[in-house]
């Protein structure tokens, strides 16, 4: 009976943590938008690696929350909702890396924790950031981010497949950012982790 009421509670705090996520995220990449746009970054999933270290649950409601939330509020077409794959990645790396971590050594994550999995993540999101930009340009004519557009013109004029143009700007983007969010991220869990553990 405990067991259930324990899993209960930590099934009803990771919705919580989720949802609260989902508005910081959103918040965040708001402001972004509005204010530091020119910078060459994406700034989406900061609060969505914050609830990945929390778990899985929290980690996908944030990231499903979020890309519908700026879908309905910024209007984008529905195809872009192809773009959260990258965050519901961030949460599967991140929920595998923690796992494996504990599994061989029971250690909580230390420094170069963070850095690998700031590579880690950043290389599978440009990846992945490649072929979703591929297949969308390919069937809705989809135009590039702001963020790599100029460079991703200027392979594509030289002859450089639709790919590897989108992945060779990707790869510096997403290092500067996912470096970013996955750093603050974990630092932002650990806070909020501290906050609650104090209410309670």
């Amino acid at each position: 009976m405990q067991d259930n009421q324990l899993t209960k509670t930590r099934l009803t705090t990771q919705l919580w943590i989720g949802v609260l996520c989902a508005a910081l995220e959103f918040g965040l990449y708001f402001l972004y938008q509005n204010i530091f746009n020119p910078l060459p970054l994406y700034m989406d999933t900061l609060f969505t690696t914050a609830a990945s270290f929390f778990g899985p649950i929290s980690g996908c409601i944030c990231a499903f929350l979020f890309h519908a939330i700026s879908i309905f509020i910024f209007k984008y077409p529905l195809y872009n909702f192809a773009w959260s794959i990258c965050s519901f990645s961030v949460v599967l790396i991140i929920r595998l890396y923690v796992s494996i971590r504990k599994k061989s050594i029971g250690k909580k994550l230390e420094v170069l924790d963070i850095v690998l999995l700031v590579f880690i993540v950043a290389l599978i999101i440009s990846i992945e950031g490649a072929l979703i930009f591929t297949t969308l340009n390919f069937i809705v004519n989809y135009t590039e981010d702001s963020q790599v557009r100029f460079m991703f013109a200027f392979l594509s004029q030289n002859n450089v497949s639709t790919f590897i143009s989108a992945l060779l700007p990707r790869v510096p983007v997403n290092i500067l950012d996912k470096g970013i969010c996955v750093t603050l991220g974990y630092f932002a869990f650990k806070g909020m982790k501290k906050l609650f553990n104090r209410k309670r």
